[in-house]
């Protein structure tokens, strides 16, 4: 039989903006900010990670997107291998799509 230690509540923001994760990431410091959670459930699972809040970033539409300034092509921390391999973004940037489709 295994025992488990009561865990803390744990609090969830699931903010809309940068600006609103940023925010949210200042009034609680000791918060993991979070996208697909991988890493994070490893930790966790682990024993070497019990974050007392989680900031969620799937719904910051800046963070999965991507365009071109001055020449460069800039990506969100958030954009997918899914996306990458549509044929528009294909289209822009071929080996890319390519490597995130292999």
């Amino acid at each position: 039989m295994t025992t488990h230690a009561p865990q803390a509540m744990q609090s969830v923001t699931l903010p809309a903006s940068l600006d609103e994760a940023v925010a949210a990431l200042e009034a609680m410091p000791a918060a993991v900010p979070v996208a697909g959670g991988t890493d994070l459930m490893a930790a966790v699972n682990k024993g070497l990670l019990r974050p007392s809040g989680l900031v969620g970033l799937g719904r910051i539409s800046e963070l999965r997107g991507w365009h071109y300034q001055d020449g460069h092509a800039l990506l969100g921390a958030g954009l997918t291998h899914a996306r990458m391999g549509r044929p528009d973004f294909a289209a822009l940037i071929p080996a890319l799509a390519a490597s995130a489709r292999a």
